[in-house]
């Protein structure tokens, strides 16, 4: 796990939090999501995600529950676009035989 997603966990433990929850996301991206009620807390962990150099933070705001849900995304170092053309290509090039494509 990446030292900034450990940190910002780390740090939204000392809040009253509801829920911290990571997956990866759209493209390679891994996110954390965090679940708090107090307005405080959400403004704390956000302050706190920018200032360890997240990606983007994304609050959402659930207002038939009174609930914020902070999403901490940053990029995974390690995995490659799958909607990016130009990484399918290269991906592909480094094949010397393409059996989908092959004429019989």
């Amino acid at each position: 796990m990446q030292e900034e997603r450990k940190n910002i966990i780390r740090y939204a433990l000392d809040y009253n939090i509801i829920d911290v929850h990571t997956y990866p996301g759209y493209k390679g991206d891994l996110v954390v999501r965090i679940t708090v009620k107090e307005k405080d807390a959400m403004l704390a962990i956000r302050k706190q995600a920018l200032f360890l150099g997240i990606k983007e933070v994304v609050i959402k705001e659930n207002k038939d529950v009174v609930q914020y849900e902070i999403y901490c995304i940053s990029e995974d170092e390690g995995a490659y676009h799958i909607k990016d053309k130009d990484a399918l290509e290269d991906i592909h090039a480094k094949h010397i035989k393409d059996v989908w494509n092959e004429q019989d």
